[in-house]
């Protein structure tokens, strides 16, 4: 067998080892991670931790704004009732003083004092028939007149006296009545106030619609009308019922005193009749 050349030997040698190593090499470069995929690596984990991290408020954000204040009832009321409600508010003023007033002078021990009612009946049992009528003239209340006026007219007989006593009667009594018509003059005026404010705020939200040119209307400005009218014509009805009432209640009133004041009288007329008969016979 023929044997090769001994360069040609160590060059087949060499051959190999310049293949393993560039093997070698190829094999731990493919063992190692590529720069991008390291590079990528970071970038994935602060992307994640930016995910997981809260994110900042951005300027102007709608957490940034604060809350819009919320209006009491009262303020609202107020706001949305405007001039008209101003005067219905002066109108129950003046209401809740006529009433008042009402409330101290037609009261039946005013009208009819019990103190005079005493002295009239001691005056008749000791037939002091002077006193009785100084009594009454020197007092301004329902009773006092009515009972002075019969005593004055009585010289000219009973019918006659009974008769003075009725006319002074209803002449009082008229008086009272006009003081309580302005109760049912305001029970008539509040819902016709309530209705003009109802028309009024119709009237700025119809505006409103009427004048947005194409465009979608405010709501708040729709709102705000439709507040005006319902406000007001809450606050006319609110003080017409109560007036209506007390106009009805203080009537009722009028009534009881005069009858109080008639039956008080005429037996106080009878009384100083008969005295004076007796102390004629005495």
């Amino acid at each position: 067998m023929p044997t090769l050349p001994q360069s040609m030997v160590l060059g087949s040698g060499r051959a190999k080892a310049w293949i393993l190593f560039v093997v070698g090499v190829l094999f731990t470069l493919s063992l190692m991670p590529a720069p991008a995929a390291r590079a990528q690596e970071p970038a994935k984990d602060e992307a994640a931790k930016a995910a997981a991290a809260p994110a900042p408020a951005a300027a102007g954000s709608t957490s940034d704004v604060a809350p819009p204040k919320t209006k009491s009832m009262l303020r609202w009321a107020l706001e949305a009732s405007g001039p008209i409600g101003v005067f219905l508010l002066c109108l129950s003023v003046y209401f809740t003083s006529v009433v008042i007033k009402l409330f101290l002078e037609m009261r039946v021990s005013e009208n009819v004092p019990p103190a005079l009612v005493e002295k009239m009946e001691a005056a008749i049992r000791d037939r002091k028939f002077q006193e009785l009528y100084d009594a009454c003239r020197d007092n301004e209340s329902f009773l006092a007149k009515v009972v002075r006026t019969g005593v004055a007219n009585l010289p000219n007989g009973r019918p006659e006296a009974k008769e003075a006593m009725n006319a002074v009667t209803d002449e009082i009594v008229t008086g009272m009545e006009s003081k309580i018509s302005y109760l049912a003059i305001i029970g008539q005026l509040g819902p016709m106030i309530g209705l003009v404010g109802t028309i009024w705020g119709m009237i700025m939200s119809f505006q409103e619609i009427a004048t947005a040119a194409g465009s979608q209307p405010k709501p708040e400005k729709v709102a705000e009308g439709i507040s005006t009218a319902l406000f007001i014509t809450l606050e006319g009805v609110a003080l017409a019922v109560p007036a209506i009432f007390f106009f009805s209640f203080f009537r009722n009133r009028i009534a009881t005193i005069a009858m109080e004041v008639t039956k008080v009288a005429d037996r106080t007329i009878a009384s100083l009749v008969q005295a004076a008969k007796q102390s004629k016979t005495v």
